[in-house]
């Protein structure tokens, strides 16, 4: 979820939907909260195609409900603001849209097609998203705070070494700090330390299995070491605990890839890229070469031809097209 406070607009976290290709569909939905008339003027619904392109967008009536009518893309995101309402977040209701067949069933009798119908509530509440950084810091030691601040403007200087030995001397002090396991193991699972940042982030975990960031880290040091079957036991975890998660949708894309399980990989990487589009070129290559594998040329080229709008250098992949014929 991300917050533009400057203009006092929230924006949402995306929920991606799929259907048929260019099929002409209806979304309709209301927003759950008892909102005053004017703050239901302030809600707006949008409907765009993952290169962010605005396909529809509504505003509710004034009892919350609202419709929105799109055809184009076979992926599309549903996304919702607030208006002058900095302090609410945007949430979904369930986790998939779900298609309506009484309408379809009861107009078959008059032979009409009548379009498909999508339900999707929304809901706003109240403050940060739950386990969002701000929120952890807050409950924290004020001075491990300032401490775990300083040792990452160190990491963002490009002074590893002594981020790595204050994260442990801050560790040293203050034992329970989730937030110091989760920096350290990163620092260590990036210079392929592995077997330590596993030790790190199962710590983490100990302390706070309720929360997905010591998942995605084991993963992502089992996946560094190839144990791929074990990185996915904890990555999916991650995804249940936080299915918008673009790092923990990506490191299991990447174990599912390598255990063979292309299904459940490409929607992995089709989730990465909704969720945003210039995380890592690589989940653009492994799609692809998913489709390729499936004999599936034309979605192949699409996913290479939305990453030379994101990654527009890559002149191999430009080269991949024209092989492709486009």
């Amino acid at each position: 979820m991300a917050q533009t406070a400057s203009i006092g607009l929230l924006a949402a976290a995306v929920a991606v939907v799929v259907w048929p290709a260019a099929e002409m569909v209806e979304i309709r939905g209301r927003v759950t909260n008892q909102l005053s008339e004017q703050q239901y003027r302030a809600v707006e619904v949008v409907v765009t195609d993952r290169l962010r392109v605005v396909l529809g967008r509504a505003r509710p009536d004034r009892h919350g409900r609202y419709a929105v009518k799109i055809s184009g893309p076979r992926y599309i995101i549903v996304k919702a603001t607030l208006e002058g309402f900095p302090e609410a977040r945007y949430q979904l209701d369930t986790h998939e849209i779900r298609e309506s067949t009484e309408d379809r069933e009861g107009n078959r009798a008059f032979g009409e097609l009548r379009l498909p119908t999508y339900y999707q509530n929304i809901t706003f509440a109240s403050g940060s998203a739950p386990g969002a950084l701000d929120e952890l810091l807050s409950k924290e030691n004020p001075a491990a705070v300032r401490a775990y601040r300083a040792a990452r403007a160190q990491k963002e200087s490009g002074d590893w070494r002594r981020a790595i030995a204050s994260l442990e001397k801050l560790l040293g002090q203050y034992p329970d700090f989730y937030l110091g396991y989760i920096e350290l193991g990163m620092l260590l699972a990036a210079q392929r330390e592995d077997d330590r940042a596993l030790k790190v982030f199962t710590q983490a975990q100990r302390l706070r299995p309720e929360h997905s960031w010591a998942y995605v880290g084991l993963g992502l040091a089992l996946n560094n070491k190839q144990d791929y079957r074990a990185a996915a036991r904890h990555l999916e975890r991650a995804v249940e605990l936080e299915p918008n998660s673009v790092n923990a949708q990506f490191q299991l894309g990447q174990a599912l890839f390598k255990l063979g399980d292309h299904d459940r990989a490409l929607r992995c990487f089709e989730q990465v890229i909704a969720l945003d589009p210039k995380f890592n070129p690589l989940a653009y290559k492994t799609l692809a070469s998913i489709y390729v594998k499936r004999q599936d040329p034309q979605n192949a080229a699409r996913v290479l031809e939305s990453y030379l709008v994101h990654f527009p250098d890559a002149d191999k992949v430009k080269q991949i097209l024209a092989r492709l014929g486009r």
